[in-house]
């Protein structure tokens, strides 16, 4: 059966489609009791916009689509319900376009044991919970390219349920579980391709957060996480930790708990010699690692930077010029061996280093405030050619001229082409070496 832009109210269903294929286009349809506007029973049922109306389905006491093991496919249209639900799923369920909304409730509910579920497009808005899953056992679940829009939670988890949100989702969803806890996993476990990390989820349970792992065999997804901690840098290394989903990688954007045990690995270049660790805490307290290549800490309650330092081979590590730095690194050794440990020759050495060649002068703590520094000890010098960076704001004309200066001379150099990265940060050994530098030059008094 075929219905083109066909208008009816009614205090029971609409249609009662069991075994049979029905197609609606457009029209409006409208129950008054307690009864769903569309009643799908093991049936097909496909709706899309008409010739003349888009389709407006509206339940004052029940669902809109009652689907029990049948085939729906929503391309167009607005379903509205003042009841609990607006679309109640036991089958096989594709929104591919229109709106669904449930203001006192659920737009759309995938509990219990379903067909395939494919949520292609379409926005799912002003409802209590946009899309709500529970005991859906071995049903696929796949949100693709849907919208959110005003939900109070849009994705609601049932215990121990997941989701697999796929590559094409590129807008943001707020999601609650039932059973929040450290570790749990949200996502279903990705293979093939390198993306959930970019998804945009933000939990709704408190407490919480929605952090990203991906092991050594590629396979990654999304899991609660604690909200409450800090972030480790880890320059020139690898820093990893158990933040309740097995040990995984840390980067600037991972929040780890206080008191989590944390390990950093050096990343060394082949024929580099360790030199040891820098390791910096946000609130000035020491943090000492030990001489190993591994070392290992608990994290404090303020952001940690921790960098590994080396000398020599293909990729001379501390020194952001590129050019050789054995002059000052042997000085920088030969005034502190009486330091029994690396981390004692590192801060006595360099802190010797600036009593005698830096008197007065700030360290500065990224690669901006080193350029700029020196930059303006040189007199601020116009560059040949003032450079735009596609990390460098192009209003910021004092800090690409001094990035451009300082890439001219052969002070520092890109980190990837066009890119400066003017916030990374920069040990005190880094600064004493591009000093040196400049003033064997002479651009530098």
């Amino acid at each position: 059966m075929t219905l083109n832009d066909v208008v009816a109210t009614s205090e029971e269903a609409v249609i009662l489609n069991s075994d049979s294929t029905v197609n609606v286009n457009g029209g409006d349809f409208k129950t008054t009791g307690t009864k769903s506007c569309f009643v799908n029973n093991s049936a097909n049922l496909t709706i899309d916009k008409g010739i003349t109306t888009v389709g407006t389905f509206v339940s004052e006491g029940a669902s809109c689509i009652d689907n029990s093991w049948g085939q729906v496919r929503i391309n167009g249209g607005s379903f509205t319900t003042d009841a609990g639900i607006a679309v109640e799923n036991r089958g096989g369920l594709r929104l591919n376009g229109g709106t669904v909304e449930a203001p006192n409730g659920i737009a759309i509910d995938i509990s219990g044991e379903s067909g395939d579920v494919q949520l292609n497009g379409g926005t799912i808005r002003n409802s209590v919970t946009g899309v709500r899953v529970a005991d859906a056992g071995d049903s696929e679940i796949d949100l693709k390219a849907v919208t959110f829009e005003n939900n109070t939670d849009d994705i609601s988890l049932g215990n121990d349920q997941q989701i697999n949100i796929k590559k094409s989702f590129v807008g943001t969803a707020k999601i609650r579980v039932d059973d929040p806890a450290r570790g749990r996993q949200i996502t279903t476990d990705n293979e093939d391709l390198s993306y959930q990390n970019k998804l945009k989820l933000f939990s709704m349970n408190s407490g919480y957060i929605i952090g990203y792992k991906r092991d050594a065999n590629g396979v990654e997804y999304r899991y609660l996480a604690d909200a409450n901690g800090n972030i480790v840098n880890a320059v020139n290394a690898k820093a990893t930790a158990d933040l309740g989903a097995g040990e995984q990688e840390l980067d600037t954007a991972t929040v780890v708990p206080e008191n989590t045990p944390v390990t950093v690995t050096a990343n060394i270049p082949e024929g580099a010699e360790f030199l040891g660790w820098s390791a910096v805490r946000a609130d000035g307290i020491a943090l000492k690692l030990g001489d190993d290549q591994t070392a290992h800490f608990k994290m404090p309650g303020c952001n940690v930077t921790v960098t590994a330092l080396c000398q020599g081979g293909n990729d001379d590590i501390d020194n952001p010029s590129g050019g050789s730095s054995s002059d000052v690194v042997a000085g920088i050794a030969a005034v502190a061996l009486t330091g029994a440990a690396v981390w004692g020759i590192y801060e006595t050495g360099t802190g010797i280093y600036r009593v005698l060649n830096m008197p007065g002068v700030p360290m500065p703590s990224n690669r901006a405030g080193l350029a700029t520094l020196i930059w303006e000890k040189a007199g601020c010098p116009e560059p040949q050619t003032v450079k735009s960076f596609s990390d460098i704001d192009d209003a910021d004309l004092h800090l690409r001229q001094a990035a451009s200066w300082m890439e001219e001379q052969g002070l520092m150099d890109d980190v990837k082409e066009n890119e400066f990265r003017p916030y990374r940060y920069v040990t005190k050994l880094q600064t004493c070496l591009v000093w040196d530098k400049a003033k064997e030059e002479s651009l530098i008094s």
